[in-house]
Parts: structure tokens; sequence; C-alpha cells
């Protein structure tokens, strides 16, 4: 019965890639592509030998949402608690209660949600640049492996890409028209994101200050013209006030805590302590001990989630596989660093360096192995490609004569 739900729900995904291909003909071929190589990895996964990463989390949130199903549709909404690591737990739990408990079922869920992000991308690039580009963003988003891999487990990532982009796609919409509508997108995108991992709302903090900045300029600027920019009031207060009640330990975030939890050295120095753990540990002494070491150490372990493991990090033959997705990562910083002037003088482009730097820097500091690392980071590698997309030309495309 669980599989025939599964495959029932892998059927309508195809019906719905179908819709979607036909909505977006500039990408079809790629969205069918991404769907047919990300069901035989499902298959692959169910019926010969489990994917990598698909036991020990993947399987926790599987069977809470089982357990929450078993009481029932009302019990499951009774059970809503907001943002916390068990979040995915409860979406699942939705139409587990209501159509039966089927793991074929929630991964078919996760794969929609890459399809999502690959459109997504797409759409953001193009916005930005051509559709050539978007093409390519599109390509790299649906042939990335760890986001394939994680578009069809039961994990939070594919989740949160899918809001992060969405986020994305809201501030490139602000940049360009400095619409209400965009920046409620953004932060709709951000908040999704962070219901399923706290630090995710990093980048929304980030974008909420750009645009108190930004509504603070246009305000005193219409001022000095005597007349009142109500837009920039409103959002001036409102940034005023959530940045207030944060900075008042009134607002709670799971994983960061208050800010003064978020901000007090002795839990930075313990959880970098916990989280330097296990055989795919980093090395013992990136473990921050004091205030001092955080100066130094913060940028080591932003480097080490970015890229490792490293050669000298590799023990067992599985840790080749990392090690083959940090040289990814390696590939496209080089673009991005070898492109940083253009990078910066685009605001778009520049808004999304910024967050992406901040999310490296906080998730580094949270996580201490590699093993949980190549997770964490593929929550905003859709980032990192959107940043080098424009310049992967130069170095895979010959130019042709016209």
């Amino acid at each position: 019965m669980a599989d025939l739900i599964g495959f029932t729900s892998i059927s309508l995904l195809f019906l719905f890639t179908l819709l979607l291909a036909k909505r977006f003909p500039s990408i079809s071929n790629i969205l069918f592509i991404a769907l047919i190589s990300r069901v035989l990895l499902i298959i692959f996964g169910h019926y010969v030998t489990p994917l990598p990463d698909s036991t020990a989390d993947a399987r926790t949130f599987h069977f809470t949402a089982v357990y929450m199903s078993n009481e029932g549709f009302s019990y499951v909404f009774s059970r809503f608690e907001g943002p916390s690591p068990q979040f995915i737990s409860w979406v699942l739990a939705i139409p587990y209660s209501l159509f039966g408990k089927s793991i074929l079922m929630a991964q078919s869920i996760s794969l929609l949600f890459g399809i999502g992000s690959i459109i997504l991308g797409w759409k953001i690039a193009c916005e930005i640049w051509n559709d050539k580009v978007g093409r390519k963003v599109a390509w790299t988003i649906a042939l990335f492996p760890s986001l394939a891999l994680y578009s069809v487990l039961v994990l939070r990532e594919t989740y949160m890409v899918f809001f992060l982009l969405l986020s994305l796609y809201g501030i490139t919409l602000w940049v360009k028209d400095n619409n209400l509508k965009s920046i409620s997108l953004a932060i709709a995108g951000f908040t999704g994101a962070t219901f399923f991992h706290g630090a995710m709302i990093v980048g929304g903090i980030i974008f909420a200050t750009i645009v108190g900045i930004k509504s603070c300029i246009r305000f005193f600027k219409s001022l000095k013209n005597l007349y009142v920019d109500y837009k920039s009031l409103i959002l001036i207060i409102l940034y005023v006030s959530f940045i207030g009640l944060y900075l008042t330990n009134k607002i709670r975030v799971p994983y960061l805590g208050t800010f003064e939890q978020s901000t007090n050295i002795n839990n930075l120095q313990n959880r970098t302590d916990v989280a330097t753990r296990g055989i795919a540990s980093w090395p013992e002494w990136t473990t921050i001990n004091s205030p001092l070491e955080m100066i130094y150490k913060a940028p080591v372990r932003s480097v080490y989630l970015a890229y490792a493991p490293f050669p000298w990090d590799v023990k067992k033959i599985r840790h080749l596989i990392g090690m083959l997705d940090g040289i990814l990562y390696m590939y496209l910083s080089f673009l991005i660093l070898f492109n940083i002037k253009l990078i910066w003088k685009d605001p778009i482009m520049r808004i999304f360096f910024i967050i992406l730097l901040a999310y490296i820097f906080v998730f580094g500091i949270g996580v201490g192995n590699f093993g949980t690392g190549i997770r964490h980071r593929s929550k905003f590698v859709v980032i990192f490609i959107l940043l080098a997309a424009p310049f992967l030309k130069n170095f895979v495309f010959k130019k042709t004569k016209t």
C-alpha cells in the first residue's frame, strides 16, 4: 500500500512537471532531465541500496511524521510549534494523515520543491541577466550533485533551498522596482526557510537592514525636498520595531536563540566544541576557546565549512565524495572572486554576496565536521551558483563569431 501511494505521488509529480514544462518551454528539457534522474535516484535508494544521508536524520523525520499522523489530521494541527528542527515532520504528517504513510510520497514532496528550485533559479537569473544565463543556472541546479541528492531525501535542505530562492527572487524584484510586494515576497521566503532551520533568518536580518538603511536615505531625501515619503517611513518603523524586539531578547530563533544567547562568547565556544566531533570532525585546533580566538579561527572555520574535506582530512573512501563536492565549491568561488569587482558593482549581486558571507560565517561557527558541513553548505549553494553563473562562459564555452 505504501508503495502504491508512493508511485501515485511520483506519477502526479510527472504530470505536474509536464504542466510546468509547457508553462516554461525554455527550460522544459532541463526540468524533465532533472525529474527523471532524481526519480531514478529515489528508486535506486528505495529498492537497491540506501542513498548517502538517507538514514539517521531522514528516518527520524519520517518516523516522527508517522507517529504524529497516527493520531489523525486534527491532532497533527494541534502539534504545530512554529519554527523548529521537527517542522518538516509536521509538514509531512499532514499528507500522511490524509493519504497514508509512504516514504516515497515524502521523497516526491522533496522532489517537488527541488523542481521548483530549478524554476526559481532560472527566473532570478533571467531577471538579472538573460535567458542564456538563466538556462545555465537551471542546468547547474539540476545537475549539482548535493542538490540532486538532497532533493530526493526526507531532509530539510531542499525546502530551505526553495524558500531561500524565493527570498532572493523577492530581493531581485525589490532592487528593480522598490515595491512593497517584492519586500513581502523576500520576507515570506526567509520566513519559510527559517521554519525549517533558525539560522536561515540571518539572510532576512541582512536584507531587512539593507531595506532599513535605504528607506532612511529615501525618507530624509524626501524631507529635504519638503514632502514625506510615507512608504519609507512605514518600512523604517517596521525595521526599528523588529530590530528592537530582537535586541531586547523578545524574539527567540531556533538554533540562534535570543540576541543575547547568539552573541554570548561562551555559548559560541561551547557550540564549536560540541560540533567538533566524530571521524569527520574538523581539526581540534579550529575549536574556539576564547574571545580572541574567535577573531582568527572564525574565518578558518568558514573556509572548512565551504570546502572541506581537504585531502589531508580524507580517512575513508566515502570522504572522497565530500572532497569532490568541495572542489565544485572551490570552482564556483574562483569564478566569484575572479569577477568580484563586477559582482560588487551590481546592486542585486552585491546583496546576494553579503548574504552568502553571513551564512558561511554563521554556519562555520555552528558546524564542526565536514559530514554535516556538506549538508549545511548545500542550503545556500544556490547563491554560489547565481553569483558565478554569468562568468561560466569564460571557462566553459567558446565564443562564436557573429
